[in-house]
């Protein structure tokens, strides 16, 4: 078999262990991958998961590696890793802080900036709170309104903004 087509199939195994089962370190995925009889050292792993976009994440339930949303929308994927970890925001003027599980700030705001948008003049991540500091008021309010609608929406909420009659920009459906 070429080099190629071990990756290939490493990296689908990799997917399925992640989407079928628990996965909490990087050793109990090749303890998996050998079972498989697929043999992968910690650094093929650990690059592996870099390009497949895995991202580790810490729930109420402990640490776990999770597999990117089935959609190909890169804003989609932004928006599971924001479901995923963000636990409190709170607009203050023009910043909005975020909570998150300890460890799992830098993963989300990279995922905020991902999103690319306009109303965001850049984020700040330390381990666990994130600073994004918005544009304008105004812009800071959107911001917030949109985590809240990624929050809370199962679906998805990329049908853009909305502009109510009283002139206030919502998100999501």
């Amino acid at each position: 078999m070429t080099a190629a087509l071990g990756k290939r199939e490493r990296q689908a195994a990799i997917m399925g262990l992640l989407r079928e089962h628990r996965v909490e370190t990087q050793e109990q995925l090749a303890k998996e991958l050998h079972r498989l009889q697929i043999e992968a050292d910690q650094a093929t792993i650990s690059r592996d998961l870099r390009q497949l976009g895995v991202a580790r994440v810490t729930g109420t339930d402990g640490r776990r590696y999770l597999p990117p949303a089935n959609s190909a929308d890169p804003r989609e994927r932004a928006a599971q890793m924001i479901r995923a970890e963000l636990e409190t925001l709170e607009r203050v003027g023009l910043m909005v802080v975020l909570h998150t599980p300890v460890g799992a700030a830098p993963v989300v705001a990279a995922a905020i900036d991902s999103l690319g948008l306009g109303e965001i003049a850049g984020t700040v991540a330390g381990d666990d709170t994130i600073f994004i500091q918005a544009r304008s008021t105004s812009g800071a309010r959107r911001v917030v309104q949109l985590l809240e609608s990624i929050r809370g929406m199962p679906g998805s909420i990329w049908d853009g903004p909305r502009r109510s009659t009283s002139g206030e920009v919502s998100y999501g459906e």
